[in-house]
């Protein structure tokens, strides 16, 4: 079961929500909260599996919230609920480890599959706001990766953890760790979710 908080300053979307996950079996929504003040206090109270949140809010944003998620519990999953013109507030998220982005109109099936997905310690991203969150004149021809740093991104966007991967393909935890800093210093990124982000969005990677 994962038991989660919603947190978004808009009841329409928060009761609507709700609702969804009143029909799934292994979901439940332990408490809500309309900005990231309360929110906080509802997570340390309540300890839930995930967090979904709102980036714009009043009182505290859902960026702010991360950076304090990020600081006292930095290993809970948090999901983030985004529009098209939050550009900059999701580069911010996935540089604090956010492990999802969905847009406020995303469809029930996907919703359902990046909140499971960041359980299993997946990342998603919509195509449409990966492309908004990386507006680069960066093309696929200017970024050349070596087929090992491929392997590597690969199993990085399927959710693999750099000790899994290091076991799978046979080298050091180190070895992988040199590999992620190589594409992450290609990419022009500095964390899993921005790499996985833009190598979609360059179309590097499929899922």
């Amino acid at each position: 079961m994962i038991k989660l908080v919603i947190v978004d300053d808009h009841q329409i979307i928060r009761a609507g929500l709700e609702l969804m996950f009143e029909t799934m079996d292994d979901i439940e929504v332990l408490g809500t909260a309309d900005n990231g003040v309360t929110g906080l206090a509802q997570i340390t109270k309540l300890q839930p599996d995930l967090v979904l949140t709102d980036i714009r809010m009043p009182e505290m944003d859902g960026i702010e919230l991360i950076k304090q998620l990020h600081q006292t519990t930095p290993n809970l999953p948090v999901v983030v609920l985004t529009t098209f013109d939050d550009q900059r507030p999701i580069q911010q998220a996935m540089q604090l480890g956010a492990r999802g982005f969905l847009l406020k109109d995303a469809d029930q099936a996907t919703i359902l599959k990046t909140i499971r997905g960041a359980m299993k310690g997946e990342t998603y991203l919509e195509p449409s706001i990966a492309g908004k969150a990386f507006t680069t004149s960066a093309t696929t021809n200017e970024i050349v990766l070596t087929p090992r740093e491929y392997d590597v991104l690969r199993q990085v966007a399927q959710g693999f953890h750099s000790k899994e991967i290091a076991e799978t393909i046979g080298v050091s935890e180190r070895t992988v760790k040199a590999h992620l800093t190589s594409i992450y210093n290609k990419l022009g990124v500095f964390s899993r979710a921005e790499a996985v982000a833009k190598a979609l969005q360059l179309h590097l990677i499929d899922l």
